[in-house]
């Protein structure tokens, strides 16, 4: 399966850390229409455009070489390997994938029906806040983008200008708030 790179580096920036205890959350959940992520605070689910029966969860071992291009999820034998190239469709190195067991959370099940009334702004951890630069800021770095709320600790749909959604499979990306005392708790914290 063909998937440009930018696509899997994207959705690389929503996976849990290689430390997570939660194993399924380490990879990226290919199917046969796209390419998610979740780390449990943050989601995203973009169309790929490949036709494919890949379905499965990937943890991807090591780094993506800076001059791929597009990216072949592959299986050789009993391995499942990223193969990566550049423009020319050169090799410019692979990446081992390890096949995650499990099931990958439900992303559409994660905003609300319903939106609740927000009253001001939720806060957000600033990591949340920087991802869509982390994800899509090489080529547009001065993207608009916009907040759709749907309650004071719900989850929040990020949305994106339509270069973005164009270049990057319309991607769904949705962010957990933190709890509206946050600001509270970090300031008795600090007086203790």
């Amino acid at each position: 399966m063909f998937i440009y790179t930018d696509l899997l580096q994207a959705a690389l920036c929503c996976t849990a850390s290689q430390e997570d205890t939660r194993k399924i959350l380490r990879g990226v959940h290919i199917t046969p229409t796209h390419i998610q992520a979740t780390n449990g605070i943050a989601a995203v689910s973009m169309s790929h455009g490949s036709k494919t029966e890949i379905e499965g969860v990937f943890i991807l071992h090591g780094d993506i070489p800076a001059s791929a291009e597009g990216t072949v999820f592959q299986k050789i034998g009993s391995q499942w390997i990223a193969a990566h190239m550049d423009d020319y469709e050169r090799p410019v190195g692979h990446n081992e994938l390890e096949l995650v067991e499990g099931k990958f959370p439900d992303l559409s099940k994660l905003l609300p029906t319903e939106e609740e009334p927000c009253t001001e702004f939720p806060p957000f951890a600033a990591e949340l806040l920087a991802l869509p630069y982390r994800m899509f800021g090489k080529e547009f770095a001065s993207m608009p983008v916009n907040f759709k709320l749907f309650g004071p600790e719900k989850p929040c749909q990020v949305l994106f200008n339509v270069a973005v959604n164009s270049f990057y499979g319309d991607p769904v990306l949705v962010i957990m708030p933190m709890k509206s005392t946050v600001f509270e708790l970090h300031r008795k914290a600090m007086e203790e």
